[in-house]
């Protein structure tokens, strides 16, 4: 089972000891479940982060703090202090945190880092269908920029800003071209920012035995976990899609209801004066309803 980040004020603060850096999209999901059965506390993920609503603006005044290619750029940088708000509590980050791992690794200057990069081409392939597939596009749009708002909503939002901000875009069309780029680039600032005995270059075929030795953790006795991140993930944002979707249409109906009943009503007053000898027919069988159109019909004379 993932864990991860909840209210800080709900939780102890912890020493985070782990920073797994690889990319979106290289096995986090796997590597979060790994650290989980090692037994470290609230491992950090972002299949989980979503459904923390007080995280998104942290996230959101982090990528502003960070990355000069945002157009609220302010350069302040994110200290640990303000990470905490969101990391404090958790001993491991995965995921979402690649995203930040030039400030994170200064943050935690002595938490150990993996690093799990995959196939480039496979990588690319991963995040067009996953990440950008799911996250731009009508469908993405309808809910990200007009369904999510209506309930206060801002993971979508955040997540296109750390995105932007990250590959250096102002769009998706220019984040595809440059994807390739900042992926090898993310790897070797990372190697080049971490003394080796803190990194460990991992590959999830590997298994137990070099993380364990690395972690300084027993080996446990089960498999090493294997988790599908792509159904994990089109689950995850069709299940929140669903979610906001189902939302709305209940406040939809909900609002509309009156409106609909009033017609009926209207209709029905029209009915009973127009058509006075069906109606009588119709309604003969039901004693009280001649009493109830008979108040409609003298409704509806007053009004004309």
């Amino acid at each position: 089972m993932l864990m991860a980040s909840k209210v800080l004020t709900n939780r102890p603060l912890r020493e985070t000891a782990v920073l797994s850096l690889g990319c979106l999209r290289t096995g986090s999901a796997s590597i979060c479940e790994a650290l989980t059965i090692l037994n470290y506390q609230d491992v950090h993920h972002g299949i989980n982060a979503a459904m923390q609503p007080a995280d998104w603006p942290i996230f959101s005044a982090a990528s502003d703090a960070i990355f000069p290619s945002l157009p609220n750029y302010n350069g302040n940088g994110f200290t640990r202090a303000q990470w905490d708000q969101i990391f404090g509590p958790c001993e491991a980050i995965t995921d979402m945190g690649s995203f930040f791992a030039s400030s994170l690794i200064a943050a935690y200057p002595k938490a150990k880092v993996i690093l799990v990069e995959r196939d480039i081409e496979q990588w690319y392939a991963s995040m067009e269908e996953a990440i950008f597939g799911t996250t731009w596009g009508y469908r993405a749009d309808f809910f990200i920029d007009f369904l999510v708002p209506l309930f206060g909503g801002k993971a979508g939002t955040t997540i296109r800003k750390i995105m932007y901000g990250y590959f250096e875009s102002k769009d998706v069309t220019e984040m595809r071209a440059k994807a390739k780029e900042r992926y090898t680039r993310h790897y070797a600032e990372i190697r080049a920012a971490v003394p080796s005995e803190r990194l460990l270059n991992f590959r999830l075929a590997d298994g137990w035995a070099p993380l364990c030795e690395f972690l300084g953790r027993d080996v446990p006795n089960v498999p090493f976990p294997r988790v599908n991140e792509r159904q994990v993930h089109l689950k995850r944002v069709r299940d929140r899609q669903n979610h906001f979707f189902k939302m709305a249409l209940k406040i939809g109906l909900k609002r509309a209801f009156p409106w609909a009943l009033g017609l009926i009503s209207i209709g029905l007053g029209v009915f009973a004066v127009r058509c006075p000898d069906l109606r009588n027919n119709m309604l003969a069988p039901l004693p009280c309803a001649s009493t109830v159109f008979g108040k409609l019909k003298g409704v509806l004379y007053r009004g004309l």
